[in-house]
């Protein structure tokens, strides 16, 4: 059953994108599909860079890239924030508004293209399963997303992934026993220090160095 529910996602998401490549040639010629989907994820926002980056799930280096590109071709204007001008928004052109309502009214289309055969009764079963989807979807990434271990209580068991900082931390932290793939259990914890249980070792750990820490809630 699993087997079946991947190939018919890979097919309509292989699919599906492949209509909007094919589109995108024939109507908006200058914009490639990752430019396309930038216009798509900012909409009718004012977005810093760093929350675009974080929409698109791309780094900042691959978000500053698209957003340059799009500039030069008059899709995307820049403004300062008011408050502090070290901030930059980034928002769509008349230009970009445009594109983006086209691609916005493509996608309905093909949307109410595919479904027209299908019951409304049908229709609403399946967006309820999807929802449901999606958000068991979304647990599972927040489980396998790495976050510092200062956002973990006493009693979690969680597995390094990463270990950030200098050279200096770095190797601090691992003489106190703590690397990449350690299984950690935080038996107590508070504004100083973390007290922890490393591989079965007793560890106490400062605080500003446990920042460093990037972890993981479940582990494989």
């Amino acid at each position: 059953m699993y087997e079946n529910i991947e190939v018919l996602l890979d097919e309509f998401y292989k699919t599906y994108y492949k209509i909007e490549e094919i589109n995108l040639n024939q109507v908006i010629k200058c914009l490639t599909t990752t430019e396309l989907h930038v216009i798509e994820a900012i909409g009718e926002n004012l977005l810093t860079m760093n929350e675009l980056s974080e929409k698109l799930g791309i780094t900042m280096g691959t978000a500053s890239v698209a957003i340059n590109k799009l500039s030069e071709k008059n899709f995307i204007e820049r403004e300062r924030s008011d408050d502090d001008r070290r901030k930059v928004f980034v928002k769509l052109s008349k230009k970009g508004l445009l594109a983006y309502k086209y691609h916005n009214s493509f996608h309905n289309n093909i949307l109410e293209k595919v479904t027209s055969e299908i019951s409304k009764s049908k229709m609403e079963v399946f967006i309820e399963v999807f929802e449901t989807i999606v958000k068991n979807l979304n647990k599972v990434k927040k489980d396998i997303q790495p976050e510092t271990i200062l956002n973990f209580e006493s009693g979690d068991v969680i597995q390094v992934s990463n270990i950030k900082g200098s050279p200096a931390i770095k190797k601090y932290l691992n003489e106190k026993g703590i690397n990449i793939k350690s299984l950690i259990k935080i038996n107590d914890k508070n504004k100083h220090i973390l007290s922890l249980l490393v591989d079965g070792d007793q560890k106490i750990i400062n605080i500003e160095d446990a920042a460093d820490i990037m972890v993981i809630r479940n582990y494989i």
